[in-house]
């Protein structure tokens, strides 16, 4: 999964790119996740110890952060968080490249519209039928990848009019899901 990330203390403002991949290597054969800023791999851990406040682990070097919402956060916008480093603030917002794909879809098309897969994985849930009326955020298919559910909802009011894929199948990215008219 890919995170867009915009990093701003005092003046100062920086846009990194989190990727959050899964590898072997965990316990009893699980995988972990591997992280990677700006296609830099890095070695991270993390445990909340109270609400809000966090001790994170990054290359072997221990902090504690405190975590809260930023204070002119909206609904409907990137997600936006004030983290507390020792003295330090900073204002962190995260955005999902899928949210901001489909909000292009939605607003680039009134006909029919080919929903596509966002990452690759499995269909683990269809939960529409072909024909059927779906309306703006209505769940249509879930896809698990690295081991996390994502259910991608419809991105604007339709009619499914094709449906392309089924449950347990696996599926790349960019792959067509179904067609929405």
């Amino acid at each position: 999964m890919n995170f867009e990330i915009e990093l701003r203390e005092d003046s100062r403002t920086s846009q990194h790119k989190l990727t959050v991949e899964s590898r072997p290597g965990g316990p009893a054969g699980q995988e972990m996740p591997q992280y990677l800023i700006d296609g830099k791999a890095i070695e991270a851990d993390w445990a909340e110890i109270r609400p809000g406040h966090y001790s994170i682990l990054i290359g072997g070097q221990s902090y504690e952060v405190r975590v809260q919402p930023a204070p002119d956060s909206r609904p409907g916008q990137a997600e936006a968080w004030v983290v507390t480093l020792a003295e330090y603030d900073f204002h962190v917002e995260v955005r999902d490249p899928r949210t901001r794909r489909f909000a292009g879809q939605a607003l680039a098309h009134d006909g029919p519209l080919e929903v596509l897969a966002p990452m690759p994985g499995k269909i683990v849930r269809v939960l529409v039928g072909r024909g059927e009326e779906v309306a703006q955020d209505q769940g249509l298919v879930v896809i698990e990848a690295m081991k996390m559910q994502n259910e991608l909802r419809a991105p604007r009011p339709g009619r499914i009019a094709e449906l392309h894929v089924k449950e347990g199948v696996g599926i790349e990215a960019g792959a067509k899901l179904l067609r929405l008219e």
